[in-house]
């Protein structure tokens, strides 16, 4: 899509391409900066798993790193270039427009039936459309500042009809967002049985995951590390897709390696991993203490992540 944006830039929008250039060598430098940033928030993690760089980011001091280096990148090459910020404004609006879209389209892919993300999506397209043809700075400072003030309006809609549905829906049993999570039983690492209504009252990341799963090697620590310190009001349900192990041992050396000490639910026929239609792991549902889902999650979560959504949900 950068390759896209560049030459749409150089073609339709008649930008010089030193002055595309400035724009997407400041992209791809604080997309860089912003991952790499995990390291300067959690240097002795990355040390001892430098997997981690690949799957977690530095969060808002990353975007912040990002921010500050774009601003004082572009500044730079503004001025050393000779390049008026009018006409770097005039190029780069559009672009910003388009990678929403593409932003968009992604996230919108991850949860199809969250409309509201497809709605940004086509708003974004008319904000590119628009965009395009527009050549004073003014007008164009005008867009960038009502295209955010939507931005932050349909999250708070989106919000808003998700407490809406979860009131109504959470007698229901199921699992989407506002549904009561279906209720399992299933043996532990340690030989004893143990079922996930057992955690009502307390919030509860339920997550399924396999030894030989990269992201889920990466995410066990963090995951680890958010347990010692809210263990006492948080609990992690993990969910090892046992069924798709070599042997029991290989979860166990895994746990033993990792130093984890919550308890290890062993899904040996696949059952729980089904009802819950997991596909691609780690995946994380989040439920609240009346056993309600929440929220899920794709992919490996970070501590940062844990922290942010277990305690602002």
């Amino acid at each position: 899509m950068t390759y896209v944006f560049f030459y749409y830039g150089v073609f339709v929008l008649k930008a010089e391409r030193n002055v595309m250039d400035v724009i997407f060598n400041s992209f791809i430098y604080g997309l860089v900066i912003w991952k790499l940033s995990y390291g300067i928030v959690h240097p002795n993690v990355v040390l001892e798993n430098p997997l981690t760089l690949l799957y977690f980011n530095g969060g808002v001091v990353g975007l912040v790193l990002a921010a500050i280096f774009i601003v004082v990148y572009t500044y730079w090459q503004l001025k050393k270039q000779h390049i008026p910020f009018a006409v770097y404004i005039r190029s780069v609006t559009p672009i910003y427009f388009g990678y929403w879209i593409v932003f968009s389209v992604v996230k919108g892919s991850e949860f199809p039936g969250n409309h509201f993300i497809w709605l940004q999506a086509v708003v974004a397209v008319v904000f590119f459309i628009v965009s395009s043809r527009i050549k004073t700075t003014r007008k164009l400072w005008q867009l960038l500042v009502s295209f955010h003030i939507l931005v932050f309006i349909f999250p708070s809609i989106s919000d808003m009809t998700k407490e809406t549905t979860s009131q109504q829906s959470s007698s229901n049993i199921g699992i989407d967002v506002g549904e009561i999570a279906p209720d399992f039983e299933l043996m532990t690492l340690k030989g004893e049985k143990m079922k996930l209504s057992q955690f009502r009252g307390k919030k509860v990341v339920l997550n399924f995951w396999a030894s030989w799963c990269p992201p889920c090697r990466a995410e066990m620590p963090e995951m680890q590390q958010f347990y010692e310190q809210y263990g006492q009001h948080v609990a992690i349900v993990a969910v090892n897709l046992t069924n798709k192990e070599k042997n029991h041992q290989a979860v166990e050396t895994f746990i033993n390696e990792k130093g984890v000490s919550f308890d290890i639910m062993l899904d040996e026929q696949g059952i729980v991993s089904k009802t819950y239609e997991v596909i691609t792991i780690p995946t994380s549902y989040i439920i609240d203490e009346q056993g309600v889902i929440r929220s899920k999650h794709v992919g490996p979560l970070s501590y940062d992540a844990m922290k942010r959504v277990m305690l602002s949900e």
